[in-house]
């Protein structure tokens, strides 16, 4: 698998160089597209060309004018759309992308009262960005109106989200200076969780008490995990030193029934028997029509086992000369550590809360760390990782899990509204 990422990983800045500008170009018009364009994370990549122009990846240039003509591109196809199909579009397609009829009328009356300011500040709103064209050409604006204020709207709307992330880029080099750019990293990304779990919980009320829980684990997770890879890239950093420490402490404690032991443990809980295990439970979950536990699974274990290969090619680290297996490929995250983790995790959120029994529930929940910090152990013992390896592995598995879990949820309550909205 590491081969497949390695032309990646390899060319990554050449890729963004030169593919970032078509996928921006294209981001920028879709995003103008009625329908489409709700479901196109346009201004989140315009936001991000602005970081990349600060960091001196991309050209400032080039990135204004893509963004603007393709914002204009986009906005005028939706302007046909709009002139040729009318409101009936909208009113019967709408539903698939949560716009209510209330909102339709308002966004109407907005067009023909103040027609400029609808097109020029409807750019600035998610919701309306892909919606104005289309509602100022259903309400034929002659075009020759529409494109002067679009101009101005695309200009301004452009600028002002490049800046944003200009400006981010310049506080991001500071920043890391001070505290290292993989720990600014892990608080930008926590303050975006949080905020996340924290609009849609208000909007939807779909998260209950012990998914703060999993909230938690999450931030720390990531957190634990960005640290580690903060540590692992510089060559005198506290870990460092104690994954020498540790690895020479093994080296010199090792004997016959320990080895034997260690390696029962690391073969029971290796990525491909914990795959297995998984597998069974998924087509449990399915047959059980338990689709949230199945579909957590999948992404929690198949995108976990993908992106943990992906990180041994972009880190590319040597295992311990030291190693009691022979081992070729790279150590850094540990694989067995993540897989462990992933697993059990999904164990404790799926079975843990089922457990009435206080007393039982905190067993089973210890139970399930010791195994997991076990396996970690394990291979420390039989030398074929560092400590941040393991580290690294747990904090991944902790937070991609977690993550997983709180993206499911999200996604099966947008699924039942959708249901319930066809039902209706």
């Amino acid at each position: 698998m590491l081969q497949i990422f390695a032309p990646l990983i390899n060319n990554f800045q050449a890729i963004i160089e030169h593919g970032g500008y078509t996928i921006l170009f294209i981001a920028s018009i879709l995003e103008g597209v009625p329908l489409i364009g709700s479901l196109i994370p346009g201004h989140t990549a315009v936001i991000l060309s602005g970081f990349l122009i600060k960091i001196g990846i991309m050209n400032w240039i080039i990135v204004i004018f893509l963004v603007i003509i393709g914002a204009m591109t986009g906005d005028l196809i939706g302007y046909f759309l709009g002139k040729k199909f009318g409101f009936v579009f909208l009113e019967r397609f709408g539903k698939y992308i949560f716009i209510k009829p209330e909102h339709l009328e308002k966004a109407k009356a907005l067009v023909a009262k103040h027609t400029g300011k609808a097109i020029i500040f409807g750019r600035f709103s998610p919701i309306t960005r892909p919606l104005a064209p289309f509602i100022v050409g259903a309400s034929n604006v002659h075009i020759n109106r529409f494109w002067v204020y679009d101009f101005i709207g695309a200009f301004l709307w452009s600028t002002s989200a490049i800046l944003v992330g200009y400006i981010f880029g310049a506080s991001y080099k500071v920043a890391a200076g001070l505290f290292g750019k993989f720990i600014v990293i892990a608080i930008i990304l926590s303050v975006l969780i949080i905020w996340g779990y924290k609009v849609i919980n208000k909007q939807f009320h779909i998260f209950v008490k012990y998914e703060l829980i999993v909230l938690i684990a999450n931030i720390f997770g990531l957190y634990l995990f960005l640290k580690t890879v903060q540590d692992a890239l510089k060559d005198k950093a506290f870990l460092a030193n104690l994954d020498v420490w540790i690895n020479n402490f093994f080296y010199l404690h090792t004997s016959e029934f320990g080895i034997v032991f260690m390696k029962i443990i690391t073969d029971i809980f290796s990525p491909a028997f914990l795959s297995l295990l998984t597998l069974i439970g998924i087509i449990y979950f399915f047959k059980k029509k338990q689709w949230r536990y199945a579909y957590i699974s999948i992404f929690a274990t198949g995108g976990g086992l993908v992106l943990g290969s992906l990180m041994k090619e972009i880190i590319m680290r040597a295992r311990p000369i030291s190693s009691l297996l022979l081992k070729t490929d790279f150590s850094f995250p540990s694989g067995h550590a993540m897989a462990v983790t992933i697993f059990f995790t999904l164990i404790i959120y799926f079975f843990a809360r089922k457990i009435h029994s206080m007393l039982w529930r905190e067993l089973f929940i210890v139970g399930s760390v010791l195994l997991i910090i076990l396996t970690a152990i394990s291979r420390l013992y039989l030398g074929v990782h560092w400590l941040s390896d393991v580290v690294a592995g747990i904090g991944f598995g902790l937070f991609w899990t977690t993550l997983m879990i709180l993206i499911v949820r999200y996604l099966g309550m947008i699924i039942t509204s959708y249901r319930e909205r066809n039902k209706n």
